[in-house]
């Protein structure tokens, strides 16, 4: 296996993926465990595609990255909990955020981070940030975007709940990383600086994957 390389001042790496149009179940099913593809075939369509882009996203950096193979990467099934990453048996940081037809995954060995993406749509903005201070600068739909996925990306690196995260201002000791994606607005916040941020996403299909052949 390779290790994750630091930078050349020593920063551990962050992998953020992303992927703005979901695949077929088909193309991610031999990226998913038998019990990872028996959940998907007791969900909705919606939270399975959704949750098989996931799972699917999570391995294929990780394969990409460290040469390992997706039986090596382990993922905890949904339990009302974040979901936790093993690789080779070590606890991994992850987070994953879904909206639309994107998902977006943030993996790091280290540092706790969080990751938020959020598809563009007609909103309240004026009201919202009168209401939460976390949303005070959002005048327009641009900032207003970068405020709610900053959000949501800190409540999930801190552990708290949004709504805690919306009631108070924006902390400026952690970084946020935001990306403008067509219609999507992505935000990687991270509690520990300085990181190196690799940056994946992948539009073919998933092909490589091998827990074994599915019937």
């Amino acid at each position: 296996m390779a290790s994750p390389q630091p930078d050349n001042n020593n920063n551990p790496i962050i992998w953020l993926g992303y992927r703005l149009s979901l695949q077929s179940l088909a193309q991610c099913r031999p990226w998913l465990t038998p019990d990872e593809w028996q959940f998907v075939s007791q969900a909705t369509d919606k939270r399975a595609r959704q949750f098989a882009n996931g799972r699917a996203l999570i391995r294929r950096v990780l394969q990409q990255q460290l040469a390992i193979a997706p039986h090596q990467i382990q993922i905890t099934l949904p339990d009302g909990a974040a979901p936790q990453l093993q690789v080779l048996g070590q606890r991994w940081h992850l987070s994953i955020s879904h909206a639309g037809q994107a998902v977006s995954v943030a993996i790091s060995e280290i540092h706790a981070s969080g990751v938020d993406i959020e598809q563009h749509k007609p909103r309240q903005f004026a009201q919202l940030s009168q209401h939460y201070a976390a949303l005070a600068q959002a005048s327009d739909s641009s900032t207003f975007y970068r405020c709610w996925t900053a959000a949501e990306a800190y409540s999930k690196a801190s552990a708290q709940s949004v709504w805690q995260v919306l009631a108070q201002p924006l902390p400026v000791t952690v970084q946020y990383h935001h990306l403008e994606l067509a219609d999507y607005t992505l935000c990687l916040c991270y509690l520990s600086p300085p990181v190196r941020i690799i940056t994946f996403t992948d539009a073919c299909p998933a092909q490589t994957g091998n827990f074994g052949p599915k019937d």
